[in-house]
């Protein structure tokens, strides 16, 4: 994890808020490091993780929290750390129709095939897994549950209506739970759909982090520029109106440094 992006966040990774939504953008870039920010900083802090993967195979995020100190093979093999690859997801709906053996309340992505299917057993997916375990009863550590990235649903045929449901059922039935998403819209593409998403999550968040490119084009010095929102969207907090953050960082083989805009030592 990158201790330096807790502090400009404002998040303890020892005692996290429950019940926000964080919800991480990415345009002209990559934003997954930060994914793998949290993943790791809940998981060293002792908190239950839940990870819907729909971008990449476990393997790929074991590799990457392995430079980060962080064994996800352990970790979920000691139940802390519940991972469900949504990968599978395409394939099963797949064989069901090969096969047309599978109960269709059993297929989480049956509303593609399914006009009249709802995002239900996509959400019992996730229902599932969070339901508290024999040795996880009494514990109070928070849950994380990270969607990596929702922009994939609306790539598969989901509209935004139903990814909006989606994330209102994670929210609504696990009000303790800590949930971060990253949907990725590059800003020079055209995709109505993935902005209506954005747009509507943004009202919901609690934190939004805004992954840019630079405008002017790539340096090898600094990769990108962060934008730090802090909302609160029941409007009653009295730190409510906090000033917005705008940093620069470069991404190292193990880390990643932020630094003020323009401050950057190839600049300085």
């Amino acid at each position: 994890m990158f201790l330096e992006l807790n502090s400009y966040i404002g998040l303890d990774a020892n005692d996290p808020p429950k019940g926000h939504l964080i919800l991480a953008t990415d345009s002209l870039t990559d934003g997954s490091f930060l994914v793998h920010h949290f993943l790791s900083a809940f998981l060293k802090g002792g908190h239950h993780v839940y990870f819907l993967a729909l971008a990449q195979s476990f393997s790929h995020y074991n590799a990457v929290a392995q430079k980060l100190g962080v064994n996800l093979t352990s970790a979920r093999d000691s139940g802390q750390l519940t991972f469900i690859n949504g990968l599978d997801f395409s394939l099963q709906l797949m064989h069901a129709g090969i096969n047309g053996s599978q109960e269709d309340e059993l297929i989480a992505f049956q509303c593609l095939r399914d006009k009249t299917a709802t995002i239900q057993p996509l959400y019992n997916v996730i229902r599932d897994a969070l339901s508290p375990k024999q040795s996880e009863q009494g514990k109070s550590a928070t849950r994380l549950l990270i969607i990596d990235d929702l922009s994939v649903l609306i790539s598969l045929g989901l509209s935004v209506q139903q990814v909006m449901q989606f994330v209102h059922y994670c929210q609504a039935s696990q009000p303790e739970t800590t949930v971060v998403c990253l949907v990725h819209h590059d800003a020079d593409v055209d995709d109505e759909c993935n902005a209506a998403l954005i747009t509507q999550l943004r009202h919901r968040a609690h934190c939004l982090l805004q992954v840019q490119g630079l405008g002017s084009g790539y340096s090898k010095d600094v990769h990108g520029q962060l934008k730090i929102v802090k909302r609160d969207p029941s409007g009653t907090s009295a730190n409510r109106n906090q000033p917005d953050k705008t940093l620069q960082y470069k991404i190292l083989d193990k880390s990643v440094t932020f630094f003020a805009v323009g401050t950057s030592s190839a600049v300085l």
